[in-house]
Parts: C-alpha cells; sequence; structure tokens
C-alpha cells in the first residue's frame, strides 16, 4: 500500500446518475465524495468546501491539455488525502471524458473504478429538458458519447443507470465488491435508504423533486432528426442492443411526433 488514502473512482458523463451512486454508495460509511475535482469549477466554497488544493488542481489539469501529468497526479493525491481525512477513503465522482483510461492506470495504479452509462437518448433528453444546452458537445454530443461508451464496454466494472433503477440493491453491491469494500445488508439498507430521500438536481445540489420520478422520464423534448440521427449510428446501435435499451425510435418521441423518413 502507498500509506495515500483508498480512493474509488464512478466514471460516466453527465446526467448518468453518478451523483446519487457515488453520494449514496459512501454514505453507509460517510465516505467523503471528491466531486469532480478535475472539472471545470472552483469548489473550495459552498457547498463542497473542498480545500485550496482543488482549484490548483483543476486549473493544473487544464493548462496541462488534461493530462495527468507527474505534478497533477502529485496534487490530486495530496487533494484526495486531504479530503479523505482520517477516514482513509474517498469517492471521486467523474462524470467527464477528459481522463484517458491508459493514463488513469499508469498514474494510479492502487486506485479501483467502475463505469457508469445511460441510454444515450434518454440521457440527451435529460440536457434538453433542463436547459443544459452548454453542456452538449458537437454532433449533438454523439462523438463523446461514443467514446465514454467505448471505455465502458471495455471496463470490467461497468454498470447502467437503468440497471440502477431496477435493481439498486444489487448495482451498490457490485459497486462495493468492484471497489473492494466489506458490506452486509445494513449498509445496502443505508444507501437504499438515501436514494429514497435525496434527489440531486445537479451534482450535489440537492433537489426538491420525488426521487422515484426524474424530469427527464416525465417529458420528451428531443427532436425527432436527433433521435434518428442516434439510432442511424451503428455503434450506437450496437450498444444499445447490449444494454437492453429499445432502437425504436417511437420510444425517444413526444406523442403526436414523427420521424422524417
Amino acid at each position: 500500500m502507498s500509506g495515500h488514502a483508498q480512493v474509488c473512482w464512478i466514471f460516466s458523463l453527465a446526467r448518468c446518475g453518478s451523483s446519487i451512486l457515488a453520494y449514496a454508495a459512501a454514505e453507509p460509511w460517510r465516505v467523503p465524495v471528491a466531486d469532480e475535482p478535475f472539472g471545470p469549477w472552483d469548489r473550495t466554497g459552498e457547498p463542497y468546501n473542498y480545500p485550496p488544493e482543488q482549484d490548483r488542481l483543476r486549473r493544473l489539469f487544464w493548462d496541462s491539455g488534461e493530462h495527468l501529468t507527474p505534478e497533477v497526479v502529485a496534487l490530486a493525491t495530496r487533494l484526495f488525502d486531504l479530503i479523505a481525512g482520517d477516514g482513509g477513503r474517498v469517492v471521486s465522482k467523474h462524470p467527464h471524458d477528459m481522463i484517458r483510461p491508459d493514463e488513469f492506470v499508469r498514474a494510479f495504479p492502487e486506485h479501483r473504478a467502475v463505469y457508469l452509462l445511460r441510454n444515450p437518448l434518454r440521457r440527451l433528453n435529460s440536457l434538453h429538458v433542463r436547459g443544459w444546452h452548454k453542456s452538449i458537445g458537437p454532433d449533438h454530443d454523439l462523438p463523446r458519447f461514443k467514446t465514454v461508451a467505448r471505455r465502458w464496454l471495455d471496463h470490467p466494472h461497468r454498470f447502467t443507470f437503468e440497471q440502477f433503477r431496477a435493481d439498486p440493491a444489487g448495482v451498490f453491491r457490485g459497486i462495493w465488491d468492484a471497489w473492494g469494500w466489506a458490506y452486509d445488508e445494513s449498509h445496502v439498507e443505508r444507501a437504499l435508504a438515501y436514494c429514497s430521500t435525496h434527489y440531486h438536481a445537479s451534482s450535489r445540489q440537492l433537489g426538491t423533486r420525488d426521487p422515484s420520478k426524474p424530469l427527464s422520464e416525465k417529458r420528451f423534448v428531443l427532436p425527432p432528426e436527433i433521435v434518428e440521427h442516434y439510432l442511424r449510428d451503428p455503434f450506437i446501435v450496437e450498444v444499445m442492443q447490449q444494454a437492453g435499451w429499445s432502437t425504436d425510435p417511437a420510444a425517444y418521441l413526444t406523442p403526436g411526433a414523427a420521424p422524417s423518413s
């Protein structure tokens, strides 16, 4: 062991459920969450109150061209140790595509990770419903989703948001197994209790909606041409079929809307 904190990661994209999974998985032991420490935001203030190293880390990481240089790794290790505190464990939530898997393995060989993916059309609908249009990359975020989907396919410990909705207890057990955490049914119950009482509107920001009724699953606003665009991509269709997601365009259209073809 390195003597540093044990760091366990959830890799995903925005609007894939990483917030609720990270915080709920950590809750039974009150393990702190490093919420997007490499992300574009200064999180040294409320509600995160991370050490000053977080702001320095995200600036250094971006200045490096988003690479895990030795300097970035050293500063990240220092930050994780500080956030973990005396408990010696921390969950790192990373809903971005900017950490490359090969660099991650070389830079953090002792860290453990899981990958989380969501139906790409339901995820994109969530971004549209919330008006998060600035978070949508070129070509309706298709290239970015495909990048993370390939990583998801290649990783031995992978889950989907839909699996979590159908069997949250099973997903928590799978995540803790991947992280090497010992647990019993009381830990599962506490994680489920967290899910039933918390709705993450955005990262750690808590909303007031019913956790069992995500906004993005109640209203579909994607234009038919975007639905068609995704479902014309052979790789997207392959991933959706492997994950058990419908590839019928009608499943992602507002009633009354129709594909143009």
